[in-house]
């Protein structure tokens, strides 16, 4: 039996994923609750792993899987209608019956239904969400998982998986606030809140006596976090690392990043 330890790169590969397009990475362009909407569909995507392709739940069911209280009727109305827009935009198919031939564009709160996704617009583009991860933000003793979602959605969005890159993401704050229209401060304090959940690693370096600037990897990767990102920081600010004013794990607030 082989003890060699096996890189995080190769633990990263063995784990299960699910594929959001990244059409959907854009939430504040999806409209009023448009991360809710994506939230539910990583949620939906993943209870459909299983031989039949399809997830097996309702309004009541999911909204009680997530955590949320189902004694409010408009948290209900709300569910239901995010759950029929995703039809409504392509990106699930909703049926009555186990054979998915009878398609429903109603939802009864107590009654459970077949949810086919469509994996509409994953092709070629599109972000790897792992379970691991989905599992902890549906963990997480918050209120706004649905917003701290879609900032995780937008930071590992920009991680590209291929032979010559290592998974990292460098998005800025201020574009994660343009795309998603949650507030700066909230942005600031959901990603911190993947880093105390450790979810996302992320550490920042003082460039130029002017600017702080975040990189982060998925936890999988923490001990490489900081060694991933100095050459790339060197390079996107033309400076030698020797010349960086300290830097630290977890994020900062990335005042005059550039």
């Amino acid at each position: 039996m082989s003890t060699e330890k096996k890189s995080t790169i190769t633990l990263e590969r063995e784990e299960s994923f699910i594929k959001i397009s990244k059409s959907l990475i854009q939430t504040k362009q999806l409209g009023k609750g448009g991360e809710i909407d994506v939230y539910h569909l990583a949620i939906i995507k993943s209870l459909a792993n299983n031989f039949c392709g399809a997830a097996y739940t309702g309004v009541t069911h999911l909204m009680r899987f997530i955590g949320m209280s189902t004694e409010q009727s408009l948290t209900k109305g709300r569910t239901k209608e995010s759950l029929l827009r995703l039809q409504e935009m392509g990106h699930i198919e909703i049926y009555e019956d186990k054979a998915m031939e009878s398609m429903v564009y109603d939802l009864k709160p107590a009654n459970n239904y077949f949810f086919k996704p469509t994996c509409r617009d994953e092709q070629w583009n599109f972000a790897k969400v792992f379970y691991k991860d989905i599992q902890k933000i549906v963990a997480m003793k918050s209120d706004y998982k649905p917003k701290i979602f879609a900032t995780y959605l937008n930071m590992i969005g920009n991680v590209f998986y291929s032979v010559s890159n290592v998974p990292i993401s460098y998005t800025k704050i201020d574009t994660i606030v343009k795309d998603t229209g949650i507030n700066r401060k909230s942005v600031i304090e959901y990603l911190k809140a993947l880093y105390e959940e450790e979810i996302l690693n992320f550490v920042y370096f003082h460039i130029n006596n002017s600017i702080t600037k975040n990189y982060c990897t998925r936890w999988v990767h923490k001990e490489h976090t900081a060694q991933w990102a100095l050459p790339l920081a060197e390079s996107h600010y033309k400076t030698d690392k020797s010349k960086f004013k300290g830097g630290a794990p977890g994020v900062s607030d990335e005042r005059g990043v550039s």
